[in-house]
């Protein structure tokens, strides 16, 4: 008795032909799941499938047939999208990769401020100002900031 979900010889062949006909899509499609792996995004997406998906066939049935879906589902492939693209420049990539490889550090050090919040006088921020790393942060907050400003005023309100 031969199993249903098992191609037979002339399916098999079909799908090689496809497979073989799109080896550049294949490739390319590698490539980027390459990237979101090395990102941690890939690790990220699956222990959310992982930890928070539902087992239930029904829900998740209904789940993934909702209009909720379809438009998460979009706004993430447009995320996704846009990341990938960013990550097609070694500049952009590595950039990301630096920040997100280092979250936790940065984060650590946002909240030990938010729980320690420290008074600085106008003679203290001088001095703060002269130190190299907070003069780049500046000058890369300045820099983000007249981005940012850019791109709101060609998206609009």
């Amino acid at each position: 008795m031969e199993r249903p979900d098992i191609l037979d010889n002339d399916e098999m062949e079909e799908l090689l032909v496809k497979v073989i006909d799109n080896a550049d899509v294949l490739k390319s499609l590698m490539g980027a799941l390459e990237k979101l792996k090395s990102a941690g995004i890939l690790d990220l997406m699956t222990g959310l499938v992982n930890d928070y998906l539902p087992t239930d066939v029904d829900f998740l049935g209904k789940f993934f047939s909702s209009k909720e879906f379809s438009v998460s589902l979009m706004k993430t492939l447009n995320v996704l999208i846009s990341v990938m693209g960013a990550m097609g420049s070694e500049k952009n990539s590595d950039m990301i990769k630096g920040l997100m490889f280092n979250m936790e550090n940065i984060t650590d050090n946002v909240h030990a401020a938010i729980e320690n919040p420290k008074k600085y006088s106008p003679m203290k921020l001088s001095n703060i100002m002269a130190d190299e790393d907070v003069r780049l942060s500046l000058s890369v907050m300045v820099a983000l900031m007249k981005g940012l400003g850019q791109i709101m005023h060609r998206i609009g309100p």
